[in-house]
């Protein structure tokens, strides 16, 4: 229960306090706990290092006089020997290092000078001694420096022979030297600590600079403006890609809001002109009496501009509702030849008064494909409308069929007509869009078909895409995908 309590605490001084706080300074509160704890431990673990060492050399130094002793053949000359040794180890610093020889009744059988202390054999060392082992102690001392003893066991043809030989020395360099290193680190740690912080948060300051530029940025964007752009970093990093990604999104979005422009001035345009066809020819007629045939013509042309129109307004809701995964789909198995002949036919159809031939050459696809037969009936009859539009007197339009990866089809539409300006391959998509920039309406059409040709590819996951002829003309190729059983 108390934990539960706790870490509700936890989250709601995180979301009150430190979640409000600038990105910046909750970096440099995170590298303050970080370096908060960590400096310490690295202190310790050098001061433990350097401790290990400065132990080491005494050790040493006391090992090798122990065993200067137990080589000695005399006690007789021991204690003037060790004197001699530790005079010349100690380079004639006045420590008060000392060695003897005891028994295990803790007989003193032999001396330095300067043995001035009383210290026990402890058990831990008799048990290493019998083993022929040597043990290292440290004795603490009230108001004084630790004393550091070596126990060696004197061996005579392999065997323990009951006496010890014991070398010491007070730790006081070595416990002034970790006193200095103490205090180096009690002052240093403070002082790494803030520098740290403050280096941290102006490094977090600087590095987060290009995100202030893309709030800046972002400020300075509006719907009728979307031309700034993120200054990129020099270097390639997070921070370069974050700004590569936001420019490019930006390069998107003035992209489809000139589009949606376009788009919106388009649809104006062709409503306009017929709704100012149908008002000037019932203004016309309304002006003065008219015969009969003069009523029919006039209500003939609004008709046909109410058809034109309405066809552009069902052309534009088909449109919204297959860009917006609003279009319902319902995909049956459809007969390859039947399907191309049928579409072919149409087309045909509408080439009659150029003598335009529409042909189904090279079909290598299955026989049967699962498709939305309507739908992928309209993209190609689009297709093969376009293709038509464009093609010369007595031209001919070619439609293929063959399978595309592992279980798709593609249909290409070829005409022989005057080709597409290479820079334009990719617009001629666009809602309303015309390589004809007089906009002639005398081929029929408001440029809506290739744009539904591609909605329609997408509704079954493929696409539609445009490439020239080398000999002149233009191909369109359809690809959708999952309409072959695998």
């Amino acid at each position: 229960m108390l934990s539960l309590d706790l870490t509700r605490i936890k989250r709601r001084f995180v979301t009150k306090y430190v979640a409000r706080l600038p990105i910046s300074v909750r970096l440099a509160f995170g590298h303050c706990i970080l370096m908060t704890v960590l400096l310490p431990l690295v202190g310790f673990g050098m001061y433990n290092l350097v401790k290990r060492d400065l132990l080491k050399s005494v050790d040493a130094a006391l090992l090798a006089s122990a065993e200067s002793m137990r080589a000695s053949k005399s006690s007789e000359n021991l204690a003037v020997g060790l004197d001699q040794f530790l005079d010349n180890f100690l380079s004639g610093r006045e420590v008060n290092a000392y060695a003897r020889l005891v028994d295990l009744s803790g007989n003193v059988r032999s001396k330095s000078a300067r043995d001035d202390v009383s210290l026990p054999i402890t058990k831990l060392a008799m048990a290493r001694a019998e083993q022929g082992l040597h043990t290292f102690e440290t004795w603490n001392r009230q108001d004084k420096p630790p004393l550091r003893q070596l126990t060696m066991p004197v061996m005579v043809g392999g065997i323990f022979s009951g006496t010890l030989v014991q070398v010491g020395a007070p730790l006081d360099a070595t416990w002034s030297t970790l006193r200095e290193i103490r205090n180096v680190f009690f002052l240093a740690i403070p002082a790494i600590l803030a520098v740290s912080i403050l280096a941290g948060y102006i490094m977090a300051r600087k590095s987060l600079a290009p995100v202030d530029g893309m709030r800046r940025a972002a400020d300075r964007l509006s719907a009728t403006d979307l031309s700034h752009r993120i200054e990129v970093p020099k270097v390639r990093d997070e921070l370069y890609d974050l700004a590569s990604t936001f420019n490019l999104m930006l390069s998107r979005l003035e992209d489809a809001f000139e589009r949606q422009k376009r788009f919106n001035s388009d649809v104006s345009h062709e409503l306009r002109t017929p709704l100012t066809a149908i008002r000037g020819e019932t203004e016309l007629a309304l002006r003065r009496n008219r015969s009969p045939e003069e009523y029919r013509s006039a209500l003939e042309t609004i008709q046909r501009e109410s058809v034109n129109m309405a066809a552009t307004v069902e052309d534009l809701l088909l449109l919204a509702r297959a860009e917006t995964g609003g279009l319902p789909t319902t995909k049956a198995m459809v007969v390859t030849n039947d399907f191309l002949e049928t579409v072919a036919g149409k087309a045909e159809q509408l080439g009659k008064t150029k003598q335009i031939e529409v042909k189904v050459v090279g079909t290598s696809a299955p026989s049967k494909f699962l498709a939305a037969e309507n739908y992928l009936s309209l993209a190609i009859g689009n297709l093969l409308s376009n293709a038509v539009k464009h093609s010369p007197e007595r031209g001919v339009v070619t439609l293929t069929c063959k399978k595309h990866g592992k279980d798709g089809l593609t249909f290409t539409v070829a005409d022989q007509g005057e080709g597409i300006p290479q820079k334009l391959l990719e617009k001629i998509f666009d809602p309303f869009f015309r390589v004809d920039t007089a906009r002639n309406r005398i081929a029929g059409g408001v440029g809506i078909g290739l744009s539904l040709a591609r909605a329609m590819a997408k509704l079954h996951g493929g696409d539609v895409h445009a490439e020239n002829n080398q000999g002149g003309g233009s191909q369109f190729h359809l690809t959708i995908v999952q309409a072959l059983a695998t």
